[in-house]
């Protein structure tokens, strides 16, 4: 199935289980057919109240991020150009009065009567007989004028002066501010508005329907249905099906562009509404950075109420983001349960069941007016889940909670994405290129659900990345902890945080070394109360040690020196601890000496034997000083 077949597909299943024009609260609403939404920015929409007889009651502008919804036209949804079409009831306050420009005001009203005509004798029918009769009244709009503003106003057509709070005289221009209508206790002690009458947006998509014209075959739904070129906006007026109006683009080959590739007013109405709600809807969208959007959804979970999402990986307690981890006292091995793939990926109750299928999809705003469709899968849930597990075991590495234990942790894309190619700023890694960190993203998202590895390029730039600690002087532990992560399975080698006293690959073991130094002189500065605000002799030359392993080993055993000494009459117990790795260490390399390769450059498998030496130190230490 396309992505365009899927979507329709969408829509209709959220028609059957009762989704569309679902109203609650805050939330997003998929919209009816042939209907839009506007939110309120607290000064573009003006609510006009009346009573139960169709008589002015009051007018006040709408509240901030309130949204309204409406019913557009074919030519309206995406009007533009000198004399554009009205919308059929709600519109921009121009549109009301005639002096702004006659024909326009013609043409609404002779739309909306149309409509009313078609509208069999009833509610509906009096909810808009009594607007229509009240937008006609000559008063109209010194009513809604004195309600805004009260007595005291001039009006040059839409141009409106007033005193504000200091008296002195402030010109707005209304002609932009749409115009939403409720009738006050139209259904006993019930309002109803524009937006939330749900028969009458019934009525209009009938009244559609009723007067469709230019039949042919759909070439997405297969349906006889109107043929449309014209198609709604997403992302402003940027379209994701767009005909050229030139006619070389299509002419030879075929007569008329819809030869092209014709598609039916309703589908494209249905198509776009779903995408419109899953951009919206938080849990089915997320921003990737410049104007590229992800958008997903189960086939029995339109709305992602399951709150899976793939680019951030998150757990429910929060972890340490300290840059320097040398007070992690406390270690404990993760267990299985945070294993699972719920904790990473799914937020939410998981509503969709294993033989469902999962779509995501996504989009690229390339200019104002298009959008590109750059991925688009879809997979089975069970295939999904197989390949977020995958994921998870192969890039996890642990962390430290808020509450001092340790689990496992997935990096999420934008950690990876900042971690390999960030510039390290003061409050975070920072990339500046929008453009290539969403192709980043891309990449990530068709890795991850395609089942393949994480791009070798990103791989490349973190084992760069962990041999310059000096580049990160700001947040060096989230490049560590994700280079970690992402390293721990690499080259059909697989490391733990758990050291290993047995392994003898030579960058392991100088990686180990370096930690016994760094921890010589940390130890040393811990006496004075002075640890966390000293730089050690390892982190300074660490870039030259991954360089030159076999060189700088010499040189920070005379640096380490006077450190050692002090440790040896004041702390005895954690110099000797000390002492016996790096013995233990010597004793593993000395073999190696000989190797051409010992004095060359270390790999990534470095950082591990580092790390693992370090948990090591702190786990053994909090043992003893429980026992």
């Amino acid at each position: 199935m396309d992505f365009f077949t899927s979507l329709l597909k969408a829509y209709e299943k959220a028609e059957e289980i009762g989704l569309v024009d679902q109203q609650n609260g805050d939330n997003p609403v998929l919209l009816p057919l042939y209907h839009t939404s506007l939110k309120s920015n607290g000064k573009n929409i003006i609510s006009v109240k009346l009573d139960q007889d169709g008589s002015f009651y009051k007018a006040e502008v709408m509240a901030d991020n309130q949204t309204i919804i409406f019913p557009v036209t074919a030519n309206s949804v995406a009007r533009s150009g000198s004399n554009p079409d009205p919308h059929p009831l709600v519109d921009k306050f121009s549109y009301y009065v005639s002096e702004v420009n006659q024909s326009q005001y013609d043409n609404f009203h002779e739309q909306l009567t149309n409509w009313i005509d078609y509208c069999d004798e009833g509610e509906v029918k009096e909810f808009l007989t009594k607007i229509q009769s009240f937008i006609l009244q000559p008063n109209f709009l010194s009513d809604i004028l004195h309600s805004l503003f009260g007595e005291s106003y001039q009006r040059d057509i839409l141009k409106i002066t007033y005193p504000d709070s200091d008296g002195k005289g402030k010109t707005i221009d209304l002609s932009a501010c749409f115009l939403e209508f409720s009738i006050v206790q139209f259904h006993g002690f019930k309002d109803e508005s524009v937006t939330s009458y749900k028969e009458l947006h019934q009525s209009y998509i009938s009244f559609v329907t009723a007067n469709l014209d230019n039949l042919g075959k759909c070439n997405i739904s297969g349906r006889t249905e109107q043929i449309t070129n014209k198609h709604r906006g997403l992302m402003g007026n940027a379209k994701i099906i767009s005909v050229s109006n030139k006619g070389e683009a299509y002419k030879g080959r075929f007569k008329e562009r819809e030869d092209v590739f014709s598609v039916g007013y309703e589908t494209s109405e249905k198509i776009h509404l779903m995408i419109k709600y899953l951009l919206e809807n938080k849990n089915s969208s997320t921003w990737l950075e410049s104007s590229q959007y992800l958008i997903n959804w189960f086939s029995d979970d339109l709305a992602n109420e399951s709150q899976l999402n793939i680019v951030k990986p998150v757990f429910n307690e929060l972890f340490e983001d300290a840059e320097d981890e040398r007070d992690s006292h406390i270690f404990i091995k993760p267990n299985e349960e945070n294993k699972k793939i719920g904790s990473s990926f799914i937020k939410g109750q998981k509503l969709f069941s294993n033989d469902a299928t999962y779509y995501v999809a996504i989009l690229n705003k390339t200019s104002n007016g298009r959008i590109a469709l750059k991925y688009f899968r879809q997979v089975q849930v069970s295939q999904l889940l197989k390949n977020l597990e995958t994921w998870q075991e192969n890039y996890s590495w642990e962390a430290k909670t808020k509450s001092g234990n340790y689990k496992l942790r997935t990096p999420t894309f934008n950690e990876i994405i900042n971690s390999a190619y960030g510039v390290d700023k003061e409050r975070y890694l920072e990339l500046d290129n929008g453009s290539f960190k969403s192709d980043q993203y891309q990449q990530l998202v068709t890795a991850l659900i395609d089942g393949r590895s994480i791009p070798n390029t990103i791989v490349k730039k973190l084992e760069d990345n962990i041999r310059q600690r000096q580049k990160y002087s700001k947040h060096w532990y989230q490049v560590q902890q994700v280079s970690l992560a992402v390293l721990q399975k690499q080259y059909g080698r697989e490391f733990t945080p758990m050291l290993d006293h047995q392994e003898t690959d030579r960058s392991y073991l100088f990686g180990r070394l370096l930690a016994i130094y760094e921890l010589f002189e940390a130890q040393r500065y811990a006496l004075d109360g002075s640890s966390q605000e000293r730089i050690t002799n390892a982190e300074r030359y660490w870039n030259a040690y991954t360089g030159q392993p076999a060189k700088m080993m010499n040189h920070l055993e005379n640096k380490i020196k006077p450190y050692e000494e002090v440790l040896k009459l004041n702390r005895p117990g954690i110099w000797h601890k000390l002492e016996k790795e790096r013995k233990e260490i010597i004793q593993l390399l000395t073999p190696l000496y000989g190797n051409k390769e010992f004095t060359q450059p270390l790999d990534y498998k470095f950082i591990f034997g580092y790390y693992a030496e370090k948990q090591f130190y702190y786990t053994k230490q909090t043992k003893e000083n429980e026992g």
